[in-house]
């Protein structure tokens, strides 16, 4: 298994946490949660959470990598899969980072997921076939 597929979703999850320290000291104690479509909360949360975004994404990056060292066939759908929602992480980062002001990354979060899924799907049945 070639572990420089993994720095992709690696890079991910490091991106997110970079981007949280980097505006850490001028976020508000209690940040707006949940935006609709036009950029307003629809609720709240403590800056802690935010903590939690990049340590879900390296939970997921650890757990398909640990699954991809016992199934080699689907390496490259887990690291396609891990990505995706490695991603999605990201843009709800951004989301909250930005107060819900850029509604493009609320938009990509489906549509990123989506992917990952179906391309996750198609290594699964490309590696059955083999």
């Amino acid at each position: 298994m070639s572990k420089r597929a993994w720095l992709f979703p690696i890079l991910i999850v490091a991106v997110n946490a970079l981007a949280i320290l980097i505006r850490w000291n001028a976020l508000p104690e209690t940040l707006p949660a949940h935006f609709d479509l036009q950029g307003h909360a629809g609720g709240s949360m403590p800056r802690s959470t935010l903590l939690l975004y990049p340590l879900a994404g390296a939970i997921i990056c650890g757990i398909a990598y640990a699954i991809a060292r016992k199934a080699g066939k689907l390496q490259s759908g887990l690291v396609i899969l891990a990505s995706g929602i490695g991603l999605v992480i990201l843009s709800s980062t951004m989301v909250t980072l930005t107060s819900g002001t850029m509604p493009v990354f609320m938009l990509a979060e489906p549509v990123i997921l989506l992917a990952a899924v179906v391309a996750f799907i198609i290594c699964l049945v490309k590696a059955r076939k083999k």
